[in-house]
């Protein structure tokens, strides 16, 4: 583990020496209007317009047009299962509201905005979003975001009603099983450079139900990403890197090792180190109708309290694992209103241990397709197919039947 911990904090402090030079070139950089950013380049072009930026606004008994705008979108759901994804005698289809959410975001002055949403389709209405989100008047490339809002990371900041296959990564799922976190955001975009670098500082909890810290000790979070547009062949590319530093203070002295698999000790009230890296690609060509490969890797050591998962964990509270997995998206785009995509994502849920020493921590592959059909800016319909592939050994002695298919209409507004 102190290994592991050295080559983390090497890796963390070359990322940030690389973010310090970033930021230096980019404030040094001559201001240069003919320069390709992001925002100019055709991947925009070819990408479909799922999100109606309009939305609605409000207007107050003067007449004058109050600068909020409200949207939104419901996602009704089929899902159809194989035995191995629910228990005996549990029905294998069923129709639901995956995702009802409303987005309320006001902009209270010039370079204040504040930013809300809820989710209507869980009976306890989960607050989604509560942040506001401020642009220095003299620094107007960066901006500081206060309150719950998405975690910098690619499948992270990707908009429930965006994503291209219709739920997220396992690996993404597993370290984030919910997508946001409490805390502060401070982001730098260049206006000479497509850079934009962000770094937040977050209680670190890993689930909605908790909207307190449960430790002293803050998280931090921060994310590189810039662009490379080669104009002539219609090409662009983003790349970045991420890491991820924190931990899990522990109120028991033991817990299960991710090298062994056995009981560990630990002082009471010492932390249980969460550090990982990424880097991640996105590749846009604007000819045969629109392409885009996506893909991130991710690496790192995860803590986990399992004190309600099992009886036995009572004693044995935390785990510690040393996890890895990624994910490839080729997304084909087929005509203006159709998209078709393929993702590959691995996970590795303990690195350290394989065959039957992994007991239930085995790797999955899983192949996932989806077609997508937009008949307008605000309904969208799409059909998917999920084959996970499980590693085999003792304890999961064959292959799970576990594939899934959705089927999904959504309407935004």
């Amino acid at each position: 583990m102190r290994i592991m911990m050295k080559l983390n904090f090497k890796i963390i402090n070359r990322f940030l020496i690389v973010l310090f030079c970033l930021v230096l070139y980019s404030f040094a950089y001559t201001q240069n209007p003919e320069i390709d950013t992001i925002k100019e380049f055709p991947k925009k072009q070819f990408k479909i317009n799922t999100q109606d930026k309009k939305g609605l606004t409000i207007e107050n008994d003067t007449g004058v047009y109050e600068r909020i705008m409200i949207s939104g979108y419901i996602q009704a759901q089929f899902e159809d299962y194989q035995q191995d994804l629910v228990e005996p005698f549990d029905p294998l289809n069923t129709f639901y509201i995956r995702r009802a959410r409303i987005k309320f975001t006001y902009e209270a002055f010039e370079g204040i905005t504040f930013v809300l949403q809820s989710d209507f389709s869980k009976g306890n209405l989960p607050l989604k979003d509560a942040y506001a989100e401020l642009s220095l008047p003299k620094l107007k490339n960066i901006t500081l975001s206060a309150g719950k809002f998405r975690r910098p990371s690619y499948e992270s900041e990707y908009g429930s009603s965006e994503k291209e296959i219709l739920e997220r990564s396992n690996v993404l799922k597993s370290i984030y099983p919910d997508q946001r976190d409490i805390g502060i955001k401070l982001q730098y975009k260049s206006t000479n450079l497509p850079l934009k670098l962000q770094i937040a500082l977050m209680n670190g909890n890993l689930n909605e139900k908790q909207t307190n810290d449960v430790d002293t000790r803050k998280d931090i979070m921060a994310l590189a990403m810039y662009s490379i547009a080669i104009p002539s062949p219609g090409i662009s590319i983003d790349f970045g890197m991420n890491f991820y530093s924190g931990g899990i203070r522990v109120k028991s002295t033991n817990f299960i090792s991710g090298s062994t698999g056995a009981i560990d000790s630990i002082a009471l009230g010492d932390y249980l180190n969460k550090k990982w890296i990424s880097g991640e690609i996105q590749i846009f060509m604007d000819f045969l109708g629109g392409i885009a490969l996506k893909g991130e890797f991710l690496k790192g050591i995860n803590a986990y309290d399992v004190s309600n998962s099992s009886p036995a964990s009572i004693t044995n509270p935390y785990k510690v694992r040393y996890f890895s997995g990624f994910y490839i998206y080729f997304i084909k785009y087929v005509g203006s209103k159709n998209r078709f995509i393929a993702r590959y994502d691995y996970f590795d849920p303990n690195t350290k241990v394989a065959g039957d020493v992994a007991i239930k921590d085995v790797y999955y592959k899983t192949f996932a397709f989806a077609w997508e059909y937009f008949l307008n800016d605000h309904i969208g319909f799409a059909l998917s197919y999920e084959l996970p592939k499980n590693e085999i050994n003792s304890e999961v002695n064959r292959e799970l039947k576990d594939n899934i298919f959705k089927a999904r209409i959504q309407v935004k507004f």
